[in-house]
């Protein structure tokens, strides 16, 4: 499995994000989509399971912000609610 089909498969477990956008995010063409999906069975099943509407959601929950303690839904596993926090982040733990 190939760096692409890892974010692919990666990319298929959000409900948000449809096939559509994966693609053009990752700049695939439907041929190469197809390839892999053919290849790679974790792929496959991710497919099914959005056509199934049994893909799993994952629960997003809250974080307090390490800078200024503010609570905020976080993208992937940010720390900081926003850039000027991250930075502040980083002047702190210098």
């Amino acid at each position: 499995m190939n760096i692409e089909e890892n974010a692919v498969a990666l990319l298929l477990r959000s409900p948000r994000l449809d096939v559509g956008t994966i693609m053009d995010v990752l700049d695939l063409g439907d041929r190469e989509f197809r390839e892999m999906m053919l290849r790679n069975p974790r792929i496959h099943e991710l497919l099914d399971a959005r056509r199934e509407g049994t893909l799993p959601s994952i629960p997003v929950e809250p974080k307090q912000c390490l800078a200024c303690s503010e609570w905020f839904i976080p993208y992937a596993s940010e720390r900081y609610c926003s850039d000027p926090c991250k930075a502040a982040g980083k002047i702190q733990n210098a």
